[in-house]
């Protein structure tokens, strides 16, 4: 009878186990977090994204939306979001106000995290700040200090003495983390994306300029990135307006979106902002020009999936963007979108069969 008991037991645990591992399993390596011990620690399940997912088009404001300003419910050119679903926050790069403000999920104002002394090289200072995200093994904020050309990290903790410079001279834009805990950082002035492992002194490049390849190559003016779980590496090129990937350790890069010209401007270039990716390698970025978030199928050639958000001109209005910037997913499958001159996040909620 104990025997039998025992049996039950071991192979209920073995059971729930195996749920947990299955709910682990994430859509943005961003979130994907640096140790085992980390992943594990996510308890609800992530809901999958596909081609035929749609997002609720009247979105809500989850951040600003009060005009430009410094007070704590304002925004004053925001341009990156970081979403953090195991303390129901984001985090989001106010570059005029040279700070990283937290706002919780259900948050009427925000909270300064780093930065927010004014613009300057001091410890306890930003300058334009383009990207923050979160490293969850130490419970630091990681943040391109655009306007000071250098990465810094930044204690969660209002512990001044151990925030430092882990890269300086580098004009960076973007950051992300793969499943390794390698760090990634595009460089707006060489046009490179380069991986970082921890205290590395010195980069690999991942995706670069060469001028003597074919056109796929040559990418200028990196923004933001995205990097699989398979360590592939999607940046755009904002001048071009194009997203590209870079399979892990390949030496060219193949187009995965493009944007789009606007209706009226026939002669305007299209501009590509940021770019994500879900599960099912479905590609998503946004276009400043036509003020919408575009799907792209993962097929040969490039395939157009529609629009997703916005895409009803620029405006102020709950169905209008003006200048989409960063993009994230929450672990629900809902879209944030940085509404660059609106100074506002915008949440489009998934929609539910």
């Amino acid at each position: 009878m104990w025997i039998v008991l025992i049996i039950i037991i071991i192979v209920a645990l073995i059971t729930t186990i195996s749920v947990v591992v299955l709910k682990t399993k994430k859509t943005n390596s961003e979130e994907t977090s640096t140790t085992e011990e980390t992943t594990t620690e996510q308890s609800s399940p992530s809901f999958v994204i596909d081609s035929n997912t749609k997002w609720k088009q009247d979105a809500l404001t989850v951040a600003g939306g009060y005009d430009e300003g410094n007070r704590t419910n304002q925004l004053d050119a925001p341009v990156s979001v970081y979403v953090d679903d195991d303390n129901g926050s984001i985090y989001i790069s106010d570059t005029n106000n040279h700070r990283i403000v937290r706002w919780g999920f259900n948050s009427t104002n925000g909270e300064v995290v780093a930065g927010g002394n004014g613009d300057g090289n001091r410890t306890d200072q930003l300058n334009r700040p383009s990207d923050a995200i979160l490293n969850k093994k130490d419970s630091s904020l990681i943040i391109c200090d655009y306007g000071n050309h250098r990465v810094v990290k930044w204690s969660r903790q209002h512990d001044t003495t151990s925030q430092r410079i882990i890269i300086p001279h580098i004009v960076c834009w973007s950051l992300a983390i793969d499943n390794n805990g390698d760090l990634y950082v595009s460089d707006w002035m060489k046009g490179e994306v380069s991986r970082w492992k921890e205290e590395e002194k010195t980069g690999t490049k991942v995706a670069s300029i060469s001028r003597d390849a074919d056109s796929t190559d040559q990418l200028k003016n990196f923004v933001y990135i995205f990097v699989d779980e398979y360590y592939s590496v999607y940046v755009v090129d904002y001048l071009n307006g194009e997203a590209i990937e870079w399979k892990k350790d390949a030496k060219n890069g193949a187009i995965v979106a493009y944007g789009h010209r606007h209706e009226t401007k026939p002669d305007q270039p299209p501009h590509l902002i940021a770019v994500i990716v879900d599960s099912m390698d479905n590609i998503y970025v946004s276009d400043t020009v036509t003020c919408q978030i575009t799907r792209w199928l993962p097929v040969p050639g490039t395939k157009f999936g529609g629009t997703i958000a916005g895409g009803e001109g620029c405006g102020k209005g709950p169905r209008n963007l003006f200048t989409p910037y960063d993009l994230s997913f929450d672990r629900q499958g809902n879209l944030y979108v940085v509404d660059f001159f609106n100074n506002r996040v915008q949440k489009f909620a998934v929609e539910h069969d």
